[in-house]
């Protein structure tokens, strides 16, 4: 069957929107998408994601809040883990630490409440389509303008809520796991550098994963970062300052990639997926072409480890993956709620 939409070179298909957007691919009967790359998780490609359940290895996210308390790990199931919600340590200059509180004797009984006051963009998270907007346009997605979707907010349209009643995300992901790729091959980097994941290499993963790349695909970048930070390397400190984050190069060909693959979503282990900055020394590309562009959302410092070390043992790269975002109405982003099942 030919593929229905159109390949990243015929794009944009409106003649109101910035080159290299997908604004009006998936419009329907004259209302406006709100959910971006998202469409490509037919009902159809749903269903068939579930022939990733085969060993029954649940993968799941059951990180405490604080770092400093026990983790249990099931002996029977593997965890594809978010970061604690206080790590890294220290938070992007400008966003607040998570704060939590303990409400002992609550309601004059031998009961506990607590409240968790947390920045969505810290510790593992999904950028929804408010976080990144076209910078010369200053629109989202689909021609959402910024000032009526965060300054007045009398647009909400694009808001996390929409992922929540769309349904969640659910569907096949990959893993290409680049430490394992750059041990295999001798490639030294720092992943407290801005080291470029180049396509070439990435195709060179899926060949050696063996892989095949579907429509409606989310695929996700291991790079190694999550390591370090889970062995409490004292190059954490300062992360944000050096302004030098390893990533995927977001090349204008990487770009393209990504859309003639028709990937659903996006997502790594690395600050901001995108290598910052990238080779040309530009900034931010991907952001605005996947966010703004696509409507695609990007997962950001996900724990890749066990998620790695289950696929490693299954020698299978593949699975099945599920997001239940935060329901805040017109949010921008999301604490990971992410799980996968080989």
């Amino acid at each position: 069957m030919s593929n229905p939409f159109p390949l990243y070179k015929n794009l944009p298909i409106r003649h109101d929107a910035p080159a290299g957007s997908c604004w009006g691919v998936f419009d329907k009967n004259g209302v406006r998408d709100v959910y971006g790359t998202l469409n490509f998780i037919t009902p159809e490609i749903l269903v068939a994601a579930k022939q990733e359940i085969q060993t029954g290895e649940s993968v799941v996210l059951k990180y405490p809040i604080s770092h400093e308390a026990p983790i249990e790990r099931s002996q029977t199931f593997d965890c594809l883990h978010s970061l604690p919600l206080d790590q890294p340590s220290e938070p992007c200059p400008g966003r607040q630490p998570l704060k939590h509180t303990i409400h002992a004797r609550a309601h004059g009984m031998f009961c506990a409440d607590d409240e968790i006051h947390v920045n969505t963009q810290a510790s593992s998270q999904w950028d929804g389509l408010l976080h990144y907007a076209n910078q010369s346009r200053e629109e989202y997605y689909n021609g959402v303008k910024y000032a009526d979707a965060v300054e007045s907010r009398t647009d909400q349209s694009l808001g996390i809520h929409a992922i929540s009643e769309r349904g969640g995300i659910a569907g096949r992901g990959i893993l290409l796991d680049f430490v394992r790729y750059g041990e295999r091959h001798g490639i030294k980097y720092d992943v407290f550098a801005s080291y470029p994941i180049t396509l070439e290499q990435i195709s060179g993963m899926i060949a050696e994963e063996n892989l095949d790349v579907r429509q409606g695909d989310i695929l996700i970048v291991r790079t190694g970062l999550s390591r370090a930070i889970r062995a409490s390397d004292p190059r954490i400190q300062g992360l944000w300052d050096r302004g030098a984050h390893i990533g995927v190069d977001p090349t204008p060909e990487l770009i393209e990639w990504l859309w003639d693959r028709n990937l659903a979503a996006i997502a790594s282990d690395a600050v901001a997926f995108e290598c910052i900055p990238a080779s040309d020394k530009s900034f931010m590309r991907l952001h605005e072409a996947c966010l703004a562009g696509f409507g695609m959302s990007i997962g950001e410092l996900f724990d890749l480890e066990a998620l790695a070390a289950v696929a490693e043992k299954n020698n299978r790269w593949s699975f099945f993956l599920t997001v239940c975002p935060l329901n805040v109405q017109g949010g921008v982003a999301t604490i990971a709620n992410t799980m996968a099942i080989f």
